[in-house]
């Protein structure tokens, strides 16, 4: 019954002070009440339920939108979010990078050239138009103030090369090696240790020759693996001076390309599926005739006991 005797300006205070306690679900609700009972401040307190929507939906671009809308009507200026100053102006071009990082990272990554050319442009979105500045939804929601504009580029400058990477290693093992390192680059520019991208720069960078058919191949892990092998001293002297190897340093595993390496993974299972199907038709066999014999001494005890 409270609630019928405030007035719109009593509600959004309180809805300022439920912000400024990191109860946002809390303040949207004082908000559109305060709107329906005519505060002054009802294109603010519009801002207010747009922001709070957008830190709880983060990834939803109509939230974002309306946001954008509800800014448009302040027509420039600055408010405060609890204890944080934000601008009018700079808060509508950060929705407007994160629509545009929202909508390329919704693209599938079978479209690999067009997402990672989407991720890249977006990157050059959030260095040209917010570069140092720290990313207001962060530090509101997250408590995050070291995410900047450079800093959000780095990292989908870092995505976009990586998509790159792990989509062109089956045609081009070479040049996803090329975009992994550049992935690397990236990620270590933002502090990131970029361990799996330098990891997997390295292995699609890898040459061999197939122990068994003697084909070329670039890609470890992709195009061809390490299978573990007893490799005799001789063996080992005959490829020493291979440029492409087919035997890793280590002298116990040799390198097989995918085609053969998959030939005989193939026929290992369809030799072990002959065998298992085998030994369950001689289990089921078996079964049947334990089965008979317990029939038969359950008959013969039962026949005894009359």
């Amino acid at each position: 019954m409270a609630f019928l005797f405030k007035n719109g300006e009593q509600l959004y205070n309180e809805g300022l002070d439920l912000i400024g306690r990191k109860d946002f679900q809390g303040a949207k609700k004082k908000f559109g009440d305060a709107i329906q009972k005519g505060c002054g401040n009802k294109d603010l307190a519009e801002v207010y339920i747009a922001v709070i929507d957008v830190g709880a939906f983060r990834g939803n671009i109509k939230c974002y939108q309306a946001l954008i809308d509800r800014l448009g009507v302040l027509g420039g200026g600055s408010f405060k979010f609890g204890l944080t100053d934000l601008d009018v102006n700079d808060l509508i071009t950060e929705a407007q990078c994160d629509i545009m990082e929202i909508e390329a990272h919704d693209m599938p990554d079978s479209q690999y050239n067009e997402k990672s050319a989407k991720l890249i442009a977006c990157a050059g979105e959030f260095m040209s138009r917010i570069g140092e500045k720290t990313l207001k939804f962060d530090e509101v929601f997250k408590g995050n103030t070291i995410a900047t504009g450079s800093r959000e580029s780095l990292i989908l400058q870092a995505q976009a090369y990586y998509l790159l990477g792990t989509s062109t290693v089956a045609s081009d093992p070479k040049a996803a090696s090329e975009y992994m390192q550049m992935a690397y680059n990236f990620r270590r520019q933002v502090g990131d240790s970029g361990d799996e991208e330098l990891r997997l720069s390295r292995n699609y960078a890898r040459s061999c020759k197939c122990w068994i058919c003697g084909r070329p191949a670039n890609g470890e892990g992709i195009h061809f693996q390490a299978m573990r092998s007893t490799v005799a001293p001789a063996f080992q002297n005959e490829t020493q001076n291979d440029i492409i190897k087919p035997l890793a340093d280590d002298g116990q595993h040799i390198y097989v390309c995918m085609p053969c390496y998959t030939a005989i993974s193939n026929r290992s299972d369809e030799i072990a599926q002959v065998y298992y199907n085998q030994c369950m038709a001689e289990m089921r066999a078996m079964e049947a005739r334990l089965q008979a014999e317990i029939s038969s001494i359950s008959m013969r005890v039962s026949m005894t006991s009359r």
